[in-house]
């Protein structure tokens, strides 16, 4: 699994052991990451990969940096997700892999901030959906529009109708549709349609309240629905955007 190749590396240089055996970890470069000798426990002995997020949110801020067990159970337990959000939102396999790594790397330096008023796994979308914005930016700098997105524009974007996926016939239609959409429209029907987030995790990855979530979703689908009619149009003229 790319995630885990990629992430497993970064963990196997925060390891002080690692540092101390280079020529060990040469040989066999993941070994430590999946080493059970490793596995430390609660006072009540169960095992790292029985504890709950908060406990191992606890033991993290107990323990880095000195001790990245509780981390490392933390990264394998969310790297999948982790790097199918980035690869779903940058489009790229390699955008996917360096935006993943370098927001579990955020994570590892400002775990300490988190507060526990959400659930750990938002606060983490939360990080990651800030590096993806980032990511792509740089992306949309460096050529047009529709060419950032075309490779995670899949068969599973919503209808004009309904917001079912569309059938293959219409992929390309999609894809240009998606194009002429402001980046905060794509980014919601992304999240939605192809993450399968739901409005409340939409709006606490986006820091907005319900309400402005809903509103945004709307109206990133309505206008969805009119680039999409305008491409089927063939219209020669720029389809125009609501700022």
């Amino acid at each position: 699994m790319v995630a885990r190749r990629i992430l497993g590396a970064f963990l196997l240089l925060l390891s002080p052991k690692t540092h101390n055996h280079s020529q060990q970890t040469t040989a066999q470069p993941f070994a430590y990451l999946h080493d059970p000798s490793h596995i430390i426990s609660f006072p009540n002995d169960r095992p790292l990969d029985q504890l709950t997020d908060p406990e191992l949110v606890e033991l993290c801020k107990r323990q880095l940096p000195d001790d990245i067990e509780a981390y490392r159970e933390l990264v394998k337990r969310y790297e999948g997700l982790v790097y199918n959000f980035c690869l779903k939102t940058v489009g790229s396999p390699q955008d996917a892999e360096e935006v993943a790594q370098d927001a579990l790397i955020q994570v590892f330096h400002k775990i300490h901030q988190f507060e526990g008023r959400a659930a750990f796994k938002t606060w983490l979308y939360k990080i990651v959906h800030n590096y993806c914005r980032n990511r792509i930016s740089k992306i949309m700098r460096k050529r047009q529009v529709h060419e950032a997105y075309e490779n995670h524009v899949k068969d599973d974007v919503p209808s004009t109708s309904h917001g079912s996926p569309k059938n293959a016939d219409n992929k390309a239609r999609i894809q240009e549709a998606m194009s002429h959409l402001k980046p905060t429209d794509k980014e919601i029907i992304t999240y939605k349609f192809m993450l399968g987030m739901t409005l409340q995790e939409i709006s606490d990855t986006l820091d907005l309240g319900a309400s402005a979530a809903k509103m945004r979703y709307y109206r990133a689908m309505e206008a969805f629905k009119a680039a999409f009619e305008r491409v089927g149009n063939d219209a020669p003229q720029p389809i125009s955007q609501t700022p």
